[in-house]
C-alpha cells in the first residue's frame, strides 16, 4: 500500500472520535494548505505530507501516548533517514513549544498549520476545543477569547512563506473583525 493512503488510514482511526478541532477535517485542511505552499519549493515532499497527516497525533492537548508516531511510521515503506525528518518536522510545528524551524519542510507545515487556527475556520476550532473542555464563554483568562489574544492575533507575523503571509492577512482582518463585534455584542453597544 501507498505509504500517504497507509497513512491516511492511520489519521482516521486516531482522530475519529475528536470534538478537539484536531479531527480529520482540520489533517485534511492542512494537508490541502502544505500542498498548495509547497508548490515550486525544493522539499521532500514525501516527508512533508506525510509530516502533515501525523502533525497531531502525538500533540500534548489531546492526551495520547507518546510513540504512535514512530510505530506508524516504522510500519510503512519510507527510509530511517525520512523518519528521522518526519520526526524533526513535527516536533518543530507547535506554537506552544516555541521552536524555530530548521527547514523548508518545518516551515512549511508550521504555516499551514498555523493558517488553519486562523480566519473562521480557525474561530469555530477555538471555540470547539473551548467546549471539548468545558470552558465557559467568559472574558477570563482561559477564555477562547483570550485564546484570540494570547496565541491566534500573533500568527500572522509568524509566517515563514509568501503564499501564507498572503493567506494570513485576510484572516487575521477576518478575526480582528469577528472581536470587534463580539465585545460590541458582549457589552450591548451593538444597539
Amino acid at each position: 500500500m501507498d505509504v500517504i493512503q497507509a497513512t491516511r488510514e492511520f489519521i482516521g482511526t486516531i482522530h475519529a472520535d475528536d470534538a478537539s478541532g484536531h479531527d480529520v477535517a482540520h489533517i485534511t485542511r492542512v494537508v490541502r494548505l502544505v500542498e498548495r505552499l509547497m508548490e515550486d519549493e525544493p522539499v521532500n515532499r514525501t516527508v512533508l505530507l506525510l509530516s502533515a497527516y501525523l502533525h497531531d497525533v502525538e500533540d500534548h492537548k489531546l492526551g495520547r501516548p507518546n510513540g504512535l508516531v514512530k510505530q506508524h511510521l516504522s510500519s510503512i515503506d519510507i527510509t530511517e533517514e525520512q523518519v528521522e525528518l518526519v520526526m524533526a518536522v513535527i516536533d518543530e510545528v507547535s506554537f506552544s513549544k516555541g521552536k524555530t524551524p530548521t527547514s523548508r519542510e518545518s516551515e512549511i507545515l508550521q504555516d499551514a498549520d498555523r493558517l488553519d487556527a486562523m480566519g473562521a475556520i480557525g474561530i469555530a476550532r477555538t471555540f470547539q476545543f473551548a467546549g471539548s473542555r468545558k470552558t465557559p464563554l467568559d472574558l477570563s483568562e482561559e477564555s477562547a477569547i483570550q485564546h484570540f489574544h494570547d496565541k491566534l492575533l500573533k500568527l500572522a507575523s509568524m509566517m515563514h512563506t509568501a503564499k501564507a503571509k498572503q493567506l494570513a492577512m485576510s484572516r487575521h482582518a477576518f478575526m480582528q473583525q469577528f472581536l470587534e463585534q463580539f465585545h460590541e455584542e458582549w457589552d450591548g453597544v451593538d444597539i
